[in-house]
């Protein structure tokens, strides 16, 4: 029985696997193009990434109430943390403490708005 939820699991985990790819692929990039020029920009971008990163780490994990939300929400920091590593070891790039607490706040943000949708679209259903 286990195997089989396994092997139904796998599509809903294809739009993060998808999103942290290209994350890491940009994270090894010495320079980005085509980057906002606003004021902590920077931080803007790691916000809605990582919101959105850890939206779809919510569907994966089938997050469906407030309690939950923390499941996803440590994923997603544990990768932020894993990311700014990483990117210490990039030429020109940095490890940054507050870009992680913008990955931080992101995934609190994707979080609860994956579950207050989820709840609306429960709700619409019935």
């Amino acid at each position: 029985m286990k195997g089989k939820y396994f092997f139904k699991a796998i599509p809903r985990w294809i739009p993060t696997v998808i999103i942290i790819s290209i994350s890491w692929y940009l994270s090894s990039q010495e320079h980005v193009e085509h980057m906002p020029s606003f004021w902590n920009a920077d931080k803007a971008v790691h916000f809605f990434c990582f919101g959105g990163l850890c939206f779809w780490i919510s569907f994966a994990c089938r997050t469906k109430t407030f309690s939950r939300v923390w499941i996803p929400v440590f994923i997603t920091i544990f990768y932020g943390f894993i990311d700014e590593i990483h990117q210490s070891f990039v030429p020109g790039r940095s490890c940054s403490v507050f870009d992680w607490i913008a990955d931080t706040s992101g995934a609190i943000f994707g979080a609860v708005l994956f579950v207050f949708m989820a709840a609306k679209l429960s709700k619409a259903k019935k």
